[in-house]
C-alpha cells in the first residue's frame, strides 16, 4: 500500500456479509496472505452480485486491476500469484472448479455447488458470465439498499428483488427506496408501487414532486391494504 489508510469515512460505510465460517474455519487455518486476499474479494464479488452462484474466471479476476495489484507479487509475475492462489483455494475445499476451455470458478457455498454442476452439464462452451464489480467502480446492489433502507431479506423478498432489478435501472430502484424512507413507509410494496407508476407514466421532475400524491394513493387508494398488511 502505497499510502497509509486515512480511516472508514461515514459517506464508504457500505458493508459487505462474509460468511461467519471464513472467521472460525478458514481463517484461522490458512497462512498464504494471498490466498486469503483472494478468498475476500471472491466473497465482496458475490455478495456485490447478490449471487453466491457466480462463476469466476481467472481472467475476470486478473482484470481488476486494484485487486491484481494488491497481491503480494512482483507486478510482472501476478499471473503466476493469482494461479498459486487459486490452487491453494481449491484444495482447501473453499472453491469449485469447472473445466471448459477455460477453468471457472465457484465458491463453495450451496448455491455455488448448485451451480457449479448445471454449468458443467451444459453443452455449451464458455457462455459470458455475469458482468462484476471491481475495487474500482464499487456500487451498491439493490439486496444492500434493500437491507440498508428497508429491513432484513427474506427467501420471498429476495425474488422480488431480482424480478425488479430485471426490470427497472438500479438508479431508479435506488431513488425510489431513498422515497420511501423520506415518507417513512419502509415497504417494498411502496416501493414497487413508484417503480410502476414511473414505468407507466415516465419518470421526471414532474413525478419526483408528485411523492406525496403517490404516498396517499399507497395509504389511501390503491396500495392502501398492501399498506396496513405488508
Amino acid at each position: 500500500m502505497d499510502e497509509f489508510f486515512q480511516g472508514f469515512e461515514e459517506g464508504k460505510k457500505r458493508f459487505t456479509g462474509i460468511p461467519d465460517q471464513f472467521f472460525s474455519e478458514i481463517l484461522p487455518n490458512i497462512d498464504d496472505s494471498n490466498e486469503i486476499k483472494l478468498i475476500l474479494y471472491l466473497l465482496w464479488s458475490a455478495y456485490t452480485a447478490g449471487d453466491y452462484g457466480i462463476r469466476f474466471t481467472r481472467d475476470e479476476i486478473l482484470a481488476d486491476k486494484k485487486f491484481s495489484l494488491g497481491l503480494s507479487s512482483p507486478p510482472e509475475h501476478v499471473d503466476l500469484t493469482l494461479d498459486q492462489s487459486l490452487k491453494l483455494a481449491l484444495k482447501h475445499n473453499i472453491l469449485i472448479e469447472v473445466k471448459k476451455k477455460v477453468s471457472h470458478y465457484f465458491i463453495n457455498t450451496p448455491r455455488g455447488r448448485a451451480a457449479a454442476f448445471a454449468f458443467g452439464q451444459q453443452n455449451a462452451e464458455d457462455e459470458p458470465g455475469s458482468v462484476k464489480a471491481t475495487l474500482d467502480v464499487i456500487k451498491p446492489n439493490i439486496f444492500q439498499l434493500y437491507e440498508e433502507n428497508i429491513g432484513p431479506l427474506t427467501p420471498l423478498i429476495a425474488d422480488m428483488l431480482k424480478d425488479a432489478q430485471n426490470s427497472y435501472p438500479i438508479e431508479w430502484i435506488d431513488e425510489a427506496i431513498q422515497i420511501a424512507v423520506k415518507n417513512n413507509v419502509r415497504r417494498w410494496k411502496y416501493v414497487e408501487s413508484i417503480l410502476n407508476r414511473w414505468q407507466e407514466e415516465g419518470r421526471n421532475g414532474t413525478d419526483r414532486r408528485n411523492t406525496q400524491e403517490d404516498y396517499e394513493r399507497y395509504l389511501k387508494g390503491e396500495y392502501g391494504d398492501i399498506g396496513k398488511h405488508w
